[in-house]
């Protein structure tokens, strides 16, 4: 029983390191195994050539991973991994336009037996008998004729009933009551004015204190809002003039000038034709990329044209990038004192 239990543990163990070990291994790859990338850009003076060809490919781990981008007339995106694609971006495109031939189809299917349907029935109609339809016609007439002495009836109905004589109505007005009513309404409307106007003037004065009110309420907001960007203002530039900042700054100069190192392509090469509608501004080309060419040594060939206006040409770059550089760099700057200082510092928290 015991033999059983140790051996257990032991496979256990051995896919426990084995998963670990995938794990370490996975990690080394991603940090010491390069990005490769490669970016071709390419021009061609003519009726039927495309005004850009631009064409990127990026890969990993001997082509683990492997994205390709082109774009000329049409964009075009493959992702591939292990030698299998994963992902084609005009595939897709594809997939929804027979989609959409597919349902016009079903739909030009269906109006076509709409159509085959309407036709029979009117084959269908022709060949009714003439009779029928003549039997049809007597019975919608004899219908209308019953409708017509229907409406005739109930005519003669509401014209009996409505032959009665109006009865008058007999209206009777007491004029004492209403001119004792008017008496008594107008002395109560002379009391209640001198009281509504009183009630006015003291609601429109109310009315100006708060507009008062509210003025000076927004001035005082206004102030406020001044002083404390003002006092902002100040506190920030008393920390750009620090000693942190200044440490800081340098410290992430520094690591990203490394960065870029690491980014920008190892080998850059440009085969150019430049032609001006100017010769002199074709000659000031030439001379200018002589004068950099103590630089940028032979990557660069440019040709000068000085019969026609033109712009054509090749350049290529391929660089590789390194995952451990980026995390060097980002564990330095994060674990830093001064850029935790600074921090602080930005949010106004104490150091």
């Amino acid at each position: 029983m015991l033999h059983i239990l140790l051996l257990l543990l032991k496979i256990i163990g051995i896919i426990i390191l084995c998963i670990l070990g995938t794990i370490i291994l996975m990690l080394l790859c991603i940090l010491f195994v390069p990005v490769r990338y490669r970016i071709e850009i390419a021009r061609k003076e003519g009726e039927n050539e495309p005004p850009v060809v631009i064409s990127a490919k990026v890969t990993w781990l001997i082509h683990f991973i492997n994205i390709l981008v082109r774009y000329s007339t049409e964009f075009y995106l493959r992702v591939r991994l292990l030698f299998i694609p994963i992902f084609r971006l005009p595939r897709k495109e594809k997939k929804k336009a027979g989609k959409r031939k597919k349902k016009e189809k079903r739909e030009e299917k269906r109006e076509e037996k709409r159509e085959e349907e309407k036709q029979e029935e009117k084959v269908k109609e022709k060949e009714k008998k003439p009779e029928e339809i003549v039997e049809k016609k007597e019975k919608v007439e004899a219908g209308q004729e019953k409708e017509n002495i229907g409406e005739t009836g109930k005519s003669k109905q509401a014209r009996d009933e409505k032959g009665g004589e109006d009865i008058p109505r007999i209206t009777v007005k007491i004029k004492d009551r209403e001119t004792e009513q008017n008496t008594g309404f107008t002395k109560a409307a002379e009391a209640i004015k001198p009281r509504n106007f009183v009630h006015k003037l003291r609601a429109m004065w109310e009315k100006i204190q708060k507009f008062i009110q509210n003025i000076q309420y927004t001035i005082r907001n206004i102030c406020d809002k001044i002083k404390a960007v003002w006092d902002d203002i100040q506190y920030y530039s008393d920390v750009v003039k620090s000693d942190v900042f200044q440490n800081t700054f340098v410290l992430c100069k520094k690591e990203l000038c490394r960065l870029m190192k690491g980014i920008l392509p190892g080998t850059f090469e440009a085969d150019l034709v430049v032609g001006m509608d100017d010769p002199a501004a074709t000659g000031q080309i030439l001379a200018v990329s002589g004068m950099l060419y103590p630089v940028l040594g032979g990557h660069i060939n440019v040709v000068g044209d000085f019969e026609q206006k033109r712009l054509e040409g090749r350049i290529f770059m391929k660089g590789r990038i390194y995952g451990i550089t980026l995390l060097y760099v980002c564990v330095k700057i994060y674990f830093n004192e001064n850029v935790k200082k600074l921090f602080r510092l930005l949010k106004k928290e104490a150091v």
